[in-house]
């Protein structure tokens, strides 16, 4: 037994190897890819002659990974990478032009505008540094406390990391019951918004509704950030096009000074009454801080106040879709149950707090019974980015422009253009256009296979191959 013992290790490796190397050729660096078993078949339209097939049995191991496409740096950074990319092309290619967006787009009046929630109590806060130096939280030379006996002032210089910063320098005193309604509320305080703002261009031009809509079109994508307090707050990119998008200029003769005229306007009035135990209703609107920067291609790239450039608005607003709600202590994946499940997985007070406040809402009104979905994103229900049809390109377009890629990876000349290949318009690859793919697929689990599982699959799979091809010889 001890001869063949090494031998027998020695296999399983070398069988779990080949595994894993095919593995991470499909799930292309994935951390946590999906495995999937089943089989697909490529059919010319035409004809119906069998172009080509897979299956998961050829593999190594028995499956066929995919790329788990998980947005969030902290569960997966290569698809996260990845994300981050799409995210910039479709943000910039809606301001500069690319990918059948025309580049007369970035003559459209454009602003980058940043909304914000109301203040629901005094936070710990970090500044950012003036002459090389962090200033006092919340210095104040009366020191005055709260009803609770707690102090209101903070002359700590908090940095950008510590943990205390977002968190109430009262926790009694913080209105958590309105931080949870407005949070839940959000996103239909932002279509408020957005009705609005079209009103007021429409009263600027001086026209009715169904006038302006027939001369201008308001389009925009917006990314949502969780601040420090617990609270998102949105980064807009608002564009004013013609009435068939970007292809088309506004008219009207409305400029970039009239649209952030008409953005501070709606902010101010757009509101939204809710109702919160007790038998109140509260009224939400936006916070009073709202910042606005004109989109020009004129600006300079590293502006920090002032017109903006839009690649760096594009970057500046892309690296928020890779975060969420880690940083307080809430697990990047699962569902939560309650503030009670939120502590034991190691939340902020700040955040077990909130979330106890959003379990209040949920039996008093049926519009609220949704948000114990949404406990592990502290009871807001919106997506990380969303944009107006008529915006940009669509992820979907950038996955499917690089996946058609991958199928028809070039095989170039020495002294060939590489730029020849990359500006070739994919809707001219006669194979795409003319087969159909039918496929059938079953979700098998998560994860690559440790070396023991990977090796027994791998001997199982060749097992199954031989048993095959022994059953078709003898037929």
């Amino acid at each position: 037994m001890s001869v063949h013992a090494p031998a027998h290790t020695e296999l399983v490796f070398q069988l779990a190897s080949l595994s894993h190397s095919r593995a991470g050729q499909q799930a292309r660096g994935c951390t946590n890819p999906i495995r999937l078993t089943g089989s697909s078949t490529t059919i010319h339209a035409g004809t119906g002659e069998v172009v080509r097939t897979y299956s998961s049995d050829d593999e190594p191991d028995g499956h066929t990974y995919v790329r788990c496409g998980n947005r969030r740096a902290a569960v997966c950074p290569s698809c996260s990478r990845e994300y981050k990319g799409d995210a910039w092309h479709l943000l910039s290619c809606g301001l500069a032009g690319g990918k059948t967006i025309p580049e007369t787009v970035a003559q459209h009046p454009a602003t980058f505008a940043t909304f914000t929630a109301p203040s629901f109590g005094a936070v710990h806060r970090h500044t950012r540094p003036t002459n090389g130096r962090t200033s006092p939280c919340r210095a104040r030379r009366d020191k005055p406390r709260c009803p609770h006996g707690r102090p209101l002032s903070c002359v700590r210089r908090h940095d950008a990391d510590d943990p205390q910063v977002g968190q109430p320098l009262c926790f009694e005193c913080y209105d958590y019951t309105a931080h949870a309604a407005w949070q839940w509320w959000a996103p239909q305080l932002w279509r408020y918004l957005t009705m609005a703002l079209r009103r007021r261009l429409a009263r600027a031009a001086g026209v009715s509704m169904k006038a302006f809509t027939k001369a201008a079109k308001v389009s925009y994508t917006k990314v949502t950030e969780f601040q420090a307090r617990g609270v998102v707050h949105f980064h807009v990119v608002i564009r004013l096009d013609g009435p068939d998008g970007p292809a088309t200029a506004p008219g009207l003769g409305l400029t970039v000074t009239d649209l952030e005229e008409a953005v501070r306007h709606a902010a101010t009035h757009a509101h939204k009454d809710v109702p919160i135990p007790g038998g109140q209703t509260l009224r939400l609107r936006w916070g009073r801080q709202l910042d606005l920067r004109t989109i020009t291609p004129d600006a300079g790239r590293d502006n920090h106040d002032g017109p903006a450039h839009p690649h760096q608005v594009a970057a500046y607003l892309a690296k928020y879709l890779t975060k969420s709600t880690e940083d307080f202590g809430l697990p990047v994946a699962g569902k939560l149950y309650s503030a009670r499940h939120a502590a034991k997985h190691g939340a902020t007070p700040h955040a077990v707090r909130l979330i106890k406040a959003a379990q209040q809402l949920v039996p008093i009104h049926d519009d609220y019974q949704r948000l114990k979905d949404r406990y592990a994103t502290l009871g807001y229900r919106g997506h990380p980015i969303t944009k107006s049809r008529a915006y940009s390109v669509t992820f979907g377009a950038l996955r499917s422009a690089r996946r058609q890629w991958r199928q028809r990876r070039a095989q170039l000349a020495t002294d060939a253009d590489v730029r020849d290949v990359l500006d070739l318009d994919q809707a001219d690859d006669d194979t795409t256009a003319t087969t159909v793919v039918i496929g059938e697929w079953r979700y098998a689990g998560r994860s690559y296979l440790d070396t023991a599982t990977a090796a027994n699959a791998t001997r199982s799979a060749n097992l199954a191959r031989i048993r095959r091809a022994d059953e078709a010889s003898t037929t």
